[in-house]
């Protein structure tokens, strides 16, 4: 037996030209109960709908870096971020009932509940993290650590290797310390195998670190792996958070590389964050600027300045659409500033795609965009 329900092709283009997410609801079919599958298949869809959404807005660094909070308060609760949602198609086959469903977001909802479990929107250059971590192995008693010989050691250890990849993957930007040549007087104590924080910060500056991460790697006899790190404000002088997580191998050189990067990468996924909410303060105050956008003449114009605007004027965290009536789009700015820099920004950028004149309330009211 098959159910369907259609819409029109001229409805789905507009849903697309709006912004709004196609998905795809699945739901079973148990005991005849078709009406039940049909709301688990649109809880599905609605669900699948919300993970898009997250995808589009994040990124994957911005997924991996919030994947927690996401997984335990957004994305349970799509109803509650869902601002409405149509069924454009239904299908039963066998024992599965199927819903093609487009749905939109809430933005206000959203934004509330971004900012009430602390989830974060990374923008602008990465993070600069120097790493002063060892390893040392108890088979042999041997310790691996650079800044023993600043100029002289230049491999990186399997433990570097495996904590640049994992804080690369999460959006920061580890430093080569073999491609600096270091003009600075070293203190005997910066090349001790335990650092002091205070010498790890002194490490940082000499690299222009924003972020140290200092500890240590242990790998013992039976191929369990201990590895402690603590992550540094370089500019502030504080410690923002620590970490350590243990791991053991099954056996052979191989099963302990993997495990320390497994390892590496449940410290990384603790870090992050904290890393990434204390950088964060340092950043000029982030204002919300709603534009109304008029005399845009196709979805590709408004492609073209919102990748102007994302990409040529500095401060800009982000561009998102909100709404959609009759030839006016309305965005949302992200803007480390406030509107009057950001519009002067715009009206005096040399790559502006169109002319433009601002009309700006003089009560707080929508600013207006008219593209001549």
């Amino acid at each position: 037996m098959a159910i369907s329900i259609l819409v029109s092709a001229p409805a789905l283009a507009q849903s697309e030209k709006e912004g709004a997410i196609l998905v795809i609801g699945t739901g079973t079919v148990v005991e005849g109960n078709t009406a039940r599958a049909r709301e688990a298949a649109i809880s599905d869809a609605l669900i699948r709908g919300v993970e898009e959404y997250l995808a589009r807005r994040l990124g994957s660094q911005g997924m991996v870096n919030n994947f927690p909070r996401l997984l335990q308060e957004v994305i349970p609760n799509a109803r509650e971020v869902v601002g409405n949602f149509n069924i454009l198609a239904a299908e039963e086959v066998d024992r599965y009932y199927k819903v093609l469903v487009r749905l939109k977001i809430n933005e206000t909802v959203m934004e509330e509940k971004f900012r009430e479990i602390g989830v974060i929107e990374t923008g602008g250059p990465p993070a600069k993290v120097l790493f002063l971590v060892s390893q040392i192995e108890s088979t042999s008693g041997e310790a691996s650590y650079w800044w023993r010989d600043p100029e002289g050691y230049t491999a990186l250890t399997p433990t570097e290797l495996a904590l640049h990849r994992a804080f690369e993957e999460r959006g920061f930007q580890p430093i080569n310390r073999m491609l600096k040549g270091l003009e600075v007087a070293y203190l005997p104590e910066m090349k001790a195998l335990d650092l002091t924080g205070v010498d790890a910060l002194r490490w940082g500056r000499a690299f222009s670190a924003d972020v140290v991460i200092y500890g240590r790697c242990a790998i013992s006899e039976e191929g369990e792996v201990f590895v402690s790190l603590t992550a540094l404000d370089v500019a502030r002088e504080f410690m923002i958070d620590q970490a350590d997580e243990t791991g053991r191998a099954d056996g052979g050189s191989e099963d302990v590389v993997q495990i320390m990067q497994s390892v590496v990468d449940d410290i990384a996924s603790t870090l992050s964050p904290s890393i990434l909410r204390a950088l964060s303060t340092l950043e000029a105050e982030v204002s919300r600027l709603e534009i109304a956008l008029k005399g845009l003449k196709s979805f590709r114009d408004f492609r073209m300045l919102r990748d102007f605007l994302e990409n040529e004027i500095e401060g800009v965290k982000s561009v998102r659409q909100t709404k959609v009536k009759g030839s006016t789009i309305w965005i949302m700015v992200e803007y480390a500033g406030d509107e009057d820099a950001f519009i002067e920004k715009v009206l005096r950028h040399e790559k502006l795609p169109f002319p433009v004149d601002v009309i700006k309330s003089e009560e707080g009211g929508e600013t207006v965009f008219n593209f001549r």
